[in-house]
């Protein structure tokens, strides 16, 4: 389990510096349009896209890394692979569970990526910014030093 949940955390280590990275150029060219310059051969479209997409990807598997759900199946119970399940009862991990980034990031999950909640949708779409702009780069870090203890 421990290195299934290493390689979700490298994932979304790489997932967050682009996600970071294509939300800035996307910010910088909305200014030039805001700013009725369009010398710019960047496809905002696209940009959108990809933000989106990559938002989206974070949102889950990072929620997923705090999730404690159990499946009935014919076989039996069949449980998620998380932090949760191996470090619930970690000092460490329920600083890291206790951040106001995964905090969000887990609202985000149950009420909008993951499940739509019909009164989340209306004004809470996930702000990119707010990720990028947080703790979170550190809070994965946090999440690898556990593996290695």
């Amino acid at each position: 389990m421990k290195g299934y949940l290493k390689y979700v955390i490298e994932n979304c280590e790489f997932a967050l510096d682009e996600l970071c990275r294509i939300n800035k150029e996307l910010n910088e060219e909305w200014d030039k349009v805001q700013k009725k310059d369009f010398s710019s051969e960047v496809d905002m479209n696209y940009l959108g896209a990809m933000n989106r997409m990559i938002q989206d990807y974070l949102i889950v598997r990072i929620g997923g890394l705090f999730d404690k759900t159990e499946h009935r199946t014919k076989g039996g119970i069949d449980e998620v692979v998380s932090f949760e399940k191996l470090f619930s009862s970690s000092k460490d991990f329920e600083k890291i569970k206790e951040q106001e980034i995964i905090k969000y990031i887990i609202e985000q999950r149950h009420n909008f990526v993951a499940h739509t909640n019909k009164g989340h949708v209306e004004n809470n779409f996930p702000i990119t910014s707010k990720i990028c702009n947080s703790n979170l780069k550190e809070m994965l870090e946090g999440l690898q030093k556990l593996l290695k203890n």
